[in-house]
């Protein structure tokens, strides 16, 4: 069989498959706090809430995305607000009653500059308990539950960007968290030097692949 046929053939499925990935919109997110979603880590009853330092507020947010229990009960009103370092409101939001336990998103007023040390509370405004999934037990973080310190324990917190985006559109930020966080030497070349490495790679490979053949 010839070998560049072959190779054509593999790089046209790469393409579009590559294009299709890039192309796929849908909600993406603009941070989280790492927490794992293995428990639940704070029970609340009505007008109670739990409170956690520390959080990373990211720019370009839109909604929460939590995991709420009802204890198979209708959902109520919840509500979710961060504050900076002086008490200052960052953003807040809630969600109106009808949803239904599991996987959540609140939305919140839309979050333009990022902060790096903010607080995050999310109060149960309804008339019924909730349980709020995190971890509990592996945690170093402490967190606030209805005005209770709660050692080792913290809420799994996700920032979501609004609407729905593709790759490609993410590109322009993806770019530039990239540039966080290295030299002033490397941070502004260092993702084209990745994709340039890259591509030098997979031409070295397909150098040798039909050399290969050839020889054959």
């Amino acid at each position: 069989m010839a070998v560049r046929p072959v190779l054509a053939s593999g790089l046209l499925v790469l393409v579009v498959a590559f294009a299709v990935l890039l192309t796929h919109a849908e909600p993406r997110r603009s941070g989280t706090d790492y927490t794992p979603n293995a428990n639940f880590a704070a029970k609340l009853n009505p007008g109670q809430q739990t409170c956690q330092a520390h959080e990373l507020l990211p720019a370009d947010t839109a909604a929460v995305r939590m995991t709420i229990g009802t204890y198979g009960a209708p959902g109520s009103r919840v509500s979710v607000s961060l504050t900076g370092l002086r008490g200052e409101a960052l953003t807040a939001g809630s969600l109106a009653p009808g949803w239904r336990q599991g996987v959540v998103e609140i939305p919140v007023a839309h979050v333009h500059v990022a902060s790096g040390d903010a607080t995050a509370c999310l109060r149960n405004d309804g008339p019924s308990r909730i349980a709020v999934a995190g971890d509990s037990g592996d945690s170093f973080h402490t967190m606030q539950v209805a005005g209770r310190t709660i050692q080792n324990a913290q809420v799994l917190y996700e920032y979501m960007r609004p609407g729905s985006e593709s790759w490609l559109q993410l590109l322009p930020t993806a770019v530039y968290r990239s540039t966080l966080g290295k030299s002033g030497l490397v941070r502004h070349w260092a993702w084209a030097g990745a994709l340039a490495l890259m591509g030098l790679a997979i031409g070295l490979a397909l150098r040798t692949i039909m050399r290969e053949g050839a020889e054959a």
